[in-house]
Formats: C-alpha cells, sequence, structure tokens
C-alpha cells in the first residue's frame, strides 16, 4: 500500500516538473512585437525579390525578345541575274547525272536565242564574264524542314559557293526536323532569298501569341482586293505543340528574317524545255511559290491569294477555279497537272514556269511549266536542289540549264 502511494506521488511531481519545463521553453520561444514585425516584413521583402527574379530578371535572360510584325509582301523580284559562262566553267559544277533522274513530261520545246543586251559577245575572256556576271547560278532548294546536316551535305555537293550561286529556299525550312533555329542562321549568313511557307507562317501566329503581339498580316493592295488573314488555332495544347515550342524559342534575328519572306518572287529568265531537248535554249519567267498559284489569277500576281499559295496542293474540278490542301479531296487533280495542260492547251497567255514545294506526298514532280522539289526530307527520303545556270555556246548563243541533285535523309 506504501508502494502505491509512493508511485502516484512520483508520477505528481514528474507531471508537475513536465509543466514547468514546457512553459519555461514557450517563454524562451515567445517573440516580441518588434521581432514578429521584422520577421514578417523580411519574408515579404525576400518574397517580392524572388517573385521578381523568376518574372522579370530569369525571362529576359531566357526568353527571347519579341521582334514586332511586318505584313507580309505578296511579290517581289529576286534581285539576281545570272549571265551566260563558259561550258568547261559550268561543267565543274556539274554532278553526274543518275540514270534515274526523273524526267519532264513535255518533250517540245520552243527554241529562241533570247541574249540580253548585257550579255557578254562570244569572244569574251573570263575576266570581262566576271565583270558583268551577278551571280552564276541560281539553286532552289526544296523544303528543308530543319534538315541542317542535309541541308550541308547538299550544298557540298553542288559544290555551292556563296560568292558566285544564289540560294533560293521554297519556304518550310523550319518545322518538324530538330535544327531549325541553326538553319535560319545558315541561310542568314548565306544570304539565301526566301519564300514564305505555311509552317513558317504558322510559327509566326504562335510567336505573336506567345509575346502578345499583333499577328501576321498579308499586305494590303486595293487594287488588287482585299487578302485573307487567316487564323490558324493550335489544336493542341500550347506546350504540346511543337511549331509553339519553336516559336518562343526564336530571336529577333530569326523573325526579321522569316518576316521579308514574301509569297512570291519573280526569279527572271529560267529554262523552257524538257530534259529530251537537247537545244536547250527555250527560256521564260520563273515564278517562285511555295504551294502553287491559281491558273486563272496570273495576269496580275498581286491578285493571287496568299493563303492559297501556301496550302494548295489541288484544284476542284469541273472549272479548277477553287484550290484544296487535301490531295485526297473529292473532285481534288494536282494543280501541277492542270497547270500545265492549261498552257498546252494556250489556256494561260503568261509564261510563267512554277518552282514550288509543299507536296512531299507528290515527291519530285518535274513537268515543263511547273516543277515540285519538295521529295519528302522529312519522311527519310531525300532533299531535293534545282540548279539553274546559262551557259554561252561558241557560237554566241544562250543556253538556259537546270539540273536536278539530290541527297538522301
Amino acid at each position: 500500500m506504501k508502494s502505491g502511494l509512493i508511485d502516484t506521488e512520483s508520477s505528481r511531481l514528474q507531471a508537475i516538473n513536465d509543466c514547468e519545463y514546457a512553459e519555461l521553453h514557450q517563454d524562451e520561444w515567445r517573440m516580441s512585437k518588434r521581432t514578429r514585425y521584422w520577421l514578417v516584413t523580411s519574408v515579404i521583402v525576400i518574397s517580392a525579390i524572388v517573385l521578381y527574379l523568376f518574372c522579370f530578371v530569369l525571362p529576359s535572360l531566357f526568353v527571347p525578345k519579341s521582334h514586332p510584325l511586318d505584313s507580309i509582301v505578296q511579290v517581289k523580284k529576286l534581285g539576281v541575274q545570272l549571265y551566260p559562262v563558259l561550258a568547261d566553267i559550268a561543267n565543274k559544277w556539274r554532278e553526274p547525272r543518275p540514270n534515274s533522274q526523273p524526267e519532264y513530261d513535255d518533250d517540245v520545246a520552243n527554241e529562241n536565242s533570247d541574249i540580253g543586251a548585257n550579255n557578254p559577245s562570244a569572244s569574251s575572256s573570263i575576266e570581262e564574264l566576271q565583270k558583268y556576271t551577278k551571280k552564276e547560278r541560281l539553286v532552289v532548294v526544296g523544303d528543308i524542314h530543319g534538315q541542317q546536316k542535309e541541308l550541308h551535305r547538299l550544298l557540298r555537293k553542288i559544290k555551292f559557293n556563296k560568292k558566285s550561286d544564289e540560294l533560293l529556299v521554297l519556304g518550310d525550312f523550319i518545322s518538324k526536323g530538330p535544327r531549325s533555329l541553326e538553319v535560319i542562321d545558315d541561310l542568314i549568313e548565306m544570304d539565301a532569298k526566301c519564300i514564305l511557307g505555311n509552317h513558317e507562317y504558322y510559327v509566326l501566329q504562335n510567336y505573336a501569341m506567345f509575346h502578345g503581339l499583333s499577328g501576321p498580316k498579308f499586305a494590303f493592295d486595293e487594287s488588287a482586293g482585299a487578302l485573307e488573314n487567316k487564323e490558324f488555332p493550335s489544336t493542341l495544347g500550347f506546350n504540346a505543340d511543337p511549331e509553339y515550342i519553336l516559336a518562343k524559342k526564336l530571336q529577333p534575328r530569326h523573325i526579321r528574317y522569316i518576316n521579308l519572306c514574301p509569297v512570291m518572287l519573280e526569279m527572271g529568265p529560267v529554262p523552257l524545255h524538257s530534259a529530251k531537248n537537247n537545244g536547250r535554249f527555250g527560256s521564260a519567267q520563273g515564278i517562285a511559290v511555295h504551294a502553287g498559284l491559281r491558273w486563272d489569277l496570273t495576269q496580275d500576281l498581286n491578285k493571287q491569294r496568299p493563303l492559297e499559295c501556301l496550302e494548295m496542293r489541288s484544284y476542284i474540278s469541273p472549272y479548277f477555279n477553287e484550290t484544296s490542301d487535301d490531295a485526297s479531296a473529292e473532285n481534288a487533280v494536282s494543280w501541277s497537272k492542270i497547270w500545265n495542260a492549261k498552257h498546252k492547251e494556250g489556256t494561260l497567255k503568261d509564261d510563267f514556269v512554277v518552282y514550288y514545294g509543299h507536296d512531299a506526298r507528290r515527291g519530285l514532280n518535274l513537268k515543263r511549266w511547273a516543277k515540285g522539289l519538295d521529295s519528302g526530307c522529312t519522311k527519310g527520303e531525300s532533299l531535293t536542289a534545282m540548279v539553274i545556270w546559262q551557259e554561252k555556246t561558241p557560237n554566241g548563243k544562250t543556253m538556259y540549264k537546270e539540273e536536278t541533285v539530290s541527297v538522301s535523309c
């Protein structure tokens, strides 16, 4: 009995000691109002600094500055003229023609000398040729889609020289592939001319959305009528859309370059003949565009509808005055097939030879009046260039020549 009383008393004393210990330490952690004030103030200041760093300082370091978008020009001139070169100079450029190279569809070509007033005479020396020549070759490349390694291999294969050659890319040089930014930097370094493709247009729209800018617009020409400006809302979440992700990475120099790409470029005289025509004296006016042209709107290129020029793959029968980007749509016929047929039957009075890309499904598609150069590099097929030059014959005539060169992807 006595032992039980002792245990109870010990428990009571232990409880008292525990309470006194808790009260003692509670007093130690109790803060004055002044201390609490400075602690709260410090937390607020530190939070504000962290918020400022994350919202303003870090984005300025890692997110490129925005660059306003200018109106997209409908038609520009290439601004480069090719002059005839001696045959021995031209032969140094040319790669052996592979047996599998496709031929043009038409066999007949009109011959004409068509020698410009500024062309050098047959007796000119190489030094005189150099004095007249601005560019010796025009290299037209189909859809690159960010495939930088393949572009480098292609340019090495044709012995591209920035000083004597002019590079023209037919749109869709970015997106899908792994090195879009590097491709743009290469094109800037080479002073390459460019055509706006549908993927460049989509990326510009995403860029404007990301930076809170006005979206890309086509230049308005009252004499040509109103031009469409269509929105392409993403069907993916922004962070899942590869073109939105790409747009966030674009530097001002990239945007300036893309924004200067017109819908069409007037190329000047280009070959007009088939591969079977050994004479190769025929020429016509070249037009570079990404997707295609309306055959019924050729009297004034400014009346072409820019979104159709960026996206068409087919005309819709029976009148072929509507276009579709879906080659499998009902009554759809390849636009280039109808374009060539209209020229052959004499319906079209213009002499435009169109160089275009966009249609990887049909692949390399070479006709007399339309040259499709999208050979499906992103699908593991090939990247293709059309090399165009003028060659001087011993009797003083000018031969208009072109040849396709491809590398595997």
